[in-house]
């Protein structure tokens, strides 16, 4: 489908979701002001953000062009990890190994790959192993989990202790090498029109279910703009089921779980969000949530050609990376919160070269189509009530946009402007008095800018601009210093040209330059 196309399409789905979206609620006045000028920028951004999402997920048997999305059910994607089967067996059978002779290794090694190369056209290698290890092992119908605990019986290597490393691991192998039907479908979706409906309108006739601070018609929401901001961003889609996946209109209005996904294609580093289920925001690690990320994690690597094994850690607190949100991002930073249980996955092709990416864009408003970073409406199309100064909430026909602390773009008075927030002299926006600090010259930065552009020297304390920092080695530690610290405490080495302690040079030669050259002088 050509992109004019799409952009054609995605229309027609968003339209379509905005009336799904007020069919049953009571609270229609903020969807009755949606203009075709905001639908029209939406579809555009967002078919052109998510190309290279979309290139990808075109790969898949079960995409879905006119939903925008892939659709997982059956056993397709949860077929065992034959990478993963191997690495269990392996570490499961390691005891055994180390003490057996040669010829039972290759024995064994011959019996691990019955489990872990199934589709070879000959196997009757593979079973004489078993065989010959475990004679009452193997049968032709057998589960191959049983085949594989009457090999560690027969081996004696089992351990059904509860709690037992074996019982752990041999947990694992069972479940990773058995096929398994998931009773649902669950909808990977790039379509504008599902990021909007990402959770079930407010005041809905029905009953309760999955809302948010993402509901699309909530009046007293600022982060209702994050809706369309995921749609325009690069890398994020939306994973969610629905009370009835066979009825068009559930998918718009009758989540019953959904998550924000994050991904680089090509680029191995995957987020996942917090779940949102009928009952809320969830905390805690959640069954569903491990189970969502495991289909994403093998659809990704199957379309990618990569072996379908990743690393997950807790997003809180990882020494991988950070996720950052761009500035003008304004929906909930779900993936922030230790609490909500984010995660982040590795996957083994790109534990070495995975690069760090920015989710979230400004969202739109709904009138004019223009960029804002709180609510629905930009500051010109705003009713009188929202016509006011939000720090002294006094009305005001001059208001001034101010990033707040939350990193949310607002509008403020002049006073107030003056009293509470200080411009950037780098990029020249207004922030919180308290967020700023004062850099060597005298001029005060935000922390964007702090961290763009500026390095504390460990001598002095202050920070200087990037430009004017020297690498120097602090007796064996390389080190940042600025210039004026480098001149007061450092000399350059002439061989070498790096620049050391002044205490340790001798003659202008740095210990291990003067070491050769007096090596070479004897």
């Amino acid at each position: 489908m050509e992109i004019q196309e799409k952009i054609k399409l995605a229309k027609e789905n968003i339209w379509q979701a905005i009336k799904d979206y007020k069919a049953h609620t009571y609270q229609t006045e903020i969807l009755d002001d949606i203009t075709g000028t905001f639908v029209d920028t939406l579809a555009e951004d967002s078919t052109y953000a998510k190309q290279n999402l979309r290139d990808l997920f075109r790969k898949s048997p079960v995409w879905n062009e006119e939903l925008d999305a892939l659709v997982i059910n059956g056993t397709r994607t949860h077929n065992p990890n034959y990478y993963r089967v191997y690495e269990l067996a392996e570490e499961i059978l390691t005891p055994i190994r180390m003490d057996a002779d040669d010829e039972t290794n290759r024995k064994i090694a011959k019996a691990i790959s019955f489990f872990t190369r199934p589709k070879e056209e000959d196997l009757k290698e593979s079973i004489a192993a078993i065989q010959a290890l475990a004679p009452d092992a193997y049968a032709p119908k057998k589960k191959y989990s049983r085949v594989f605990k009457a090999l560690c019986d027969a081996l004696k290597i089992s351990d059904d202790t509860a709690g037992s490393d074996f019982q752990r691991l041999y947990a694992m192998f069972a479940d990773e090498i058995s096929s398994r039907k998931i009773p649902f479908k669950l909808f990977v979706s790039l379509n504008p029109a599902h990021f909007l409906t990402m959770s079930n309108p407010k005041e809905d006739k029905r009953d309760d279910m999955l809302t948010s601070c993402h509901s699309f018609n909530d009046k007293d929401s600022d982060y209702t703009c994050g809706c369309s901001g995921y749609a325009r961003d690069n890398y994020t889609f939306i994973v969610f089921t629905a009370t009835n996946p066979d009825v068009p209109e559930t998918l718009n209005n009758r989540k019953n779980s959904r998550q924000i996904f994050a991904y680089k294609p090509g680029n191995g580093l995957l987020l996942q969000s917090r779940l949102y289920d009928a009952n809320g925001g969830t905390c805690g690690a959640q069954e569903d949530s491990k189970l969502y990320r495991d289909l994403i994690q093998r659809e990704i690597s199957e379309l990618e050609g990569a072996v379908n094994y990743w690393r997950t850690v807790d997003y809180y607190g990882n020494h991988l990376c950070d996720i950052d949100a761009d500035f003008g991002f304004g929906g909930y930073k779900d993936w922030t919160f230790k609490n909500f249980n984010p995660k982040l996955s590795i996957c083994s092709d790109h534990k070495e070269d995975f690069v760090p990416f920015t989710i979230g864009k400004s969202g739109l408003c709904i009138c004019c189509g223009d960029e804002i970073s709180k609510g629905l409406y930009c500051n010109n199309c705003t009713d009188d009530k929202r016509a006011v100064c939000e720090q002294c909430g006094e009305s005001s026909d001059d208001l001034y946009g101010v990033w707040n602390e939350n990193g949310q773009l607002t509008y403020v008075c002049s006073d107030c402007r003056s009293k509470y927030y200080t411009c950037c002299d780098e990029c020249e926006n207004y922030f919180p008095d308290g967020t700023m600090t004062e850099v060597h010259g005298g001029s005060r930065v935000c922390h964007q800018c702090l961290d763009d552009h500026y390095t504390q020297c460990p001598h002095c304390e202050e920070y200087h601009r990037d430009t004017n920092m020297t690498c120097v080695n602090d007796y064996g530690a390389e080190r940042e210093v600025c210039d004026t610290c480098r001149d007061e405490h450092y000399e350059e080495c002439k061989i070498c040209v790096e620049y050391f302690r002044k205490e340790e040079m001798r003659d202008g030669l740095c210990p291990a330059c003067l070491a050769k050259v007096e090596c070479e002088a004897a």
